[in-house]
């Protein structure tokens, strides 16, 4: 393969991890920034809408762990 076309496959492929990563953080960013609008009267309430998100993210990495392609 050249080298050049080996290079640029390269960049191609980090722009789109960074992009994908930029966006997994957003994502959950955002989530939390929800979490922390609600003001939360009491702390059973925080610790379950953080146990719920926590869930959520636990979903997501077995799906994403069960689904990889070899």
């Amino acid at each position: 393969m050249d080298e050049a076309l080996v290079k640029q496959l390269k960049q191609r492929v980090e722009a789109e991890l960074r992009q994908r990563e930029m966006d997994f953080v957003s994502y959950y960013l955002d989530e939390l920034l929800k979490i922390e609008a609600k003001r939360h009267k009491e702390l059973a309430a925080l610790q379950n809408d953080l146990k719920n998100l926590i869930s959520r993210v636990q979903n997501r990495l077995k799906n994403l762990k069960s689904s990889k392609t070899g």
